[in-house]
Order: structure tokens, then C-alpha cells, then sequence
């Protein structure tokens, strides 16, 4: 077994350094390499994708490949944006305002807990998997993807967003006097300089 999942981690980064190579050399123009990714994106993997879920059959063992791989990523995102926000709760220094530091380690967490979650489930685990179990859980593999895309993604651009927001408000705290005027209602806001034109 350790053979063949030798063979297979071979094959996979030699399939990325010829990648790299290809790129670096130039070998394909760049309407070429365009063309190359419009029909690996928009006709190969969708077509792939749709045959693989046609002949999935569920068994209790695949889901609970499935349920593994998500738990995995799951914990190693919520680690990840916990190592950040803890970050943000530690004093570095009275020279940096909270809100300024709430809004850089807010989207820091949503970045890097996308990050080290985002893995090539299909180029690497495909392969793997079939190394480890001889192609009995290929199709399963295809399930890993949407959990990703559609549970941990959205959790990190909303990590994301609300550091954006934080920003924001960071900045309009700078421009503001303390005493929030704006008139005589002292309730409108001048728009943050990146809002301005």
C-alpha cells in the first residue's frame, strides 16, 4: 500500500511541476492557457463532476469519509481563525486602537482559515484515495468539495466582511470628533475617504 500511495504523491507533483514548468517556459500563449482553463472549468470538471454523482452509491462508509473530511476541515478553521482572533484580543501595543486591530485580525481569521482549508480535493484526493482504497471511494470524494464551498467558505467572507465593516468604522472613528457632531441632529456620518469621489 505504501507503494502505491508513493506512486500516486509521484504522480501528483509531477503533474504540478510540469504545470509550473509550462508556465515559467512560456510553452502555452496566453490565449492558449485561457482556452486550456475554460474547458477544464467549464466543460471537463462540470462533466466529471455530473458522471461521478450519477454513479454515486451511498453506503454508510462513504458518508462517513465524507463526515471525516469535513470534521477535519472544520477543526482545522475554527483553530486557524482562533489563533487570529486570539491575536486580537492580546495587547501588542496602546499605539494600536482596538477598532484598528479588530478589523485587521477579524479578516486575517476569515483569510487564513480559508486558506488552510482550501485544499485540491479532486488533483490530490482523488488520486489518494485511490491508492489507499483502490477507487472504492472516488465518487465520494466529489462530496467533499460542496462542504467546503458551501459551509466553511461562507464562514470566512462573513469573517471577512466584518473585519471590512470594522475598518470602516475604524476609520470614521479617526475622522469623527469625539463629540460625534454632524449639525444640529448629530446624526449623519461623512462617508469614509475610500467612499468618497
Amino acid at each position: 500500500m505504501l507503494l502505491k500511495l508513493f506512486k500516486a504523491l509521484t504522480q501528483c507533483v509531477t503533474i504540478i511541476l510540469i504545470g509550473c514548468l509550462s508556465r515559467r517556459l512560456a510553452l502555452f500563449s496566453p490565449s492558449e492557457a485561457a482556452g486550456i482553463s475554460a474547458f477544464v472549468g467549464r466543460l471537463a470538471m462540470p462533466g466529471l463532476l455530473f458522471l461521478a454523482m450519477a454513479e454515486l452509491e451511498i453506503d454508510s462508509e462513504a458518508w462517513r469519509l465524507v463526515a471525516a473530511i469535513s470534521a477535519a476541515k472544520g477543526l482545522v478553521f475554527a483553530i486557524t481563525a482562533g489563533l487570529c482572533l486570539s491575536a486580537l484580543c492580546r495587547r501588542t501595543s496602546d499605539s494600536v486602537p482596538f477598532a484598528e486591530r479588530k478589523a485587521t485580525w477579524l479578516g486575517r481569521a476569515g483569510l487564513y482559515a480559508i486558506a488552510t482549508t482550501q485544499s485540491n480535493d479532486f488533483a490530490l484526493g482523488l488520486p489518494l484515495c485511490a491508492a489507499i482504497w483502490g477507487g472504492r471511494f472516488d465518487s465520494t470524494i466529489y462530496l467533499a468539495a460542496p462542504v467546503q464551498l458551501a459551509l466553511l467558505n461562507p464562514l470566512g467572507f462573513a469573517l471577512l466582511e466584518a473585519g471590512a465593516e470594522a475598518g470602516v468604522e475604524a476609520a470614521e472613528a479617526r475622522l469623527l470628533p469625539s463629540g460625534g457632531g454632524g449639525g444640529a441632529t448629530g446624526s449623519r456620518r461623512p462617508a469614509p475617504p475610500a467612499c468618497r469621489k
